[in-house]
């Protein structure tokens, strides 16, 4: 088939073997701001374009009630060296960040804030991406739930701003509610969609759905195919677990097995 979509994959030193050797053909190397970045950063870029995450974890948000701390000069200047062509942050909102703003409306206006402010500073393109909500994201990352589709659809509407649509926390998200995947994923602005994450996950002894970041199963080839069929993203990032917890094997036979299934 001719390569329709440009594919990214997460950044581990299994990837680097396997781009050296030419095993496998991507376009970009997603890699965020955590670990040993700042030091192998040039390793990567001489491989690869980066496709730059933005910030550690869920850091960099939407939610946020102040960018005092986002030093703007400095991330432009690292979007030029790693060539990335956009920047994605993530529609989150923690229970602190809740309370100071209190209403829905107080809170909306306040991401719109965030975004515009972004969009403004940025020298390339910003995503808005959706968040996984489940109780572990509700205990261990203490966020409030921002992910019904009348909320992430007014955020992207009303910003014009494009989505970053991670299916996996939307799988998690769905799972969580009861709601059926399918129905939550065309609910969304899905021509809004303009780079896709994906990647298989895990569920825990209860059979909670995880963010676990591991390999795709067939049903995750078939939920991606049935999203590409109704959206035009640009880009596609394979989000495997990387810095060392991925083998060869495994990134290779994925890599090989999207290029059959599209």
């Amino acid at each position: 088939m001719s390569k329709k979509y440009k594919l990214g994959c997460n950044w581990s030193l299994a990837l680097r073997n396997l781009i050296k050797s030419n095993s496998i053909d991507i376009d970009y190397i997603k890699a965020g701001e955590q670990k040993d970045f700042k030091e192998r950063m040039h390793e990567i870029r001489d491989l690869r374009p980066i496709l730059l995450h933005g910030g550690i974890g869920f850091s960099l948000r939407t939610g946020m009630i102040s960018l005092s701390q986002v030093d703007f000069t400095y991330l432009n200047k690292l979007i030029m060296q790693c060539g990335s062509p956009q920047y994605g942050i993530h529609i989150a909102l923690t229970q602190d960040e809740s309370r100071d703003m209190f209403t829905d409306e107080k809170i909306f206006a306040n991401m719109t804030s965030v975004i515009n402010e972004f969009k403004k500073a940025l020298s390339v393109p910003l995503l808005i991406e959706n968040t996984p909500d489940c109780l572990v994201d509700q205990r261990f990352y203490k966020f409030v739930p921002y992910i019904f589709p009348d909320q992430i659809n007014r955020l992207l509407h009303d910003n014009d701003v494009s989505l970053l649509l991670d299916i996996t926390h939307a799988k998690i998200t769905a799972r969580f509610h009861g709601w059926d995947i399918h129905g939550y994923l065309e609910s969304l602005l899905l021509n809004r969609v303009k780079e896709i994450h994906i990647n298989g996950c895990g569920a825990d002894k209860k059979g909670v759905l995880m963010d676990s970041h591991q390999a795709m199963e067939d049903e995750d080839f078939a939920l991606l195919d049935w999203v590409l069929c109704r959206t035009n993203p640009e880009i596609i990032s394979l989000e495997y677990n990387g810095y060392g917890n991925e083998n060869e094997s495994t990134i290779a036979s994925q890599i090989k097995k999207f290029f059959d299934f599209f």
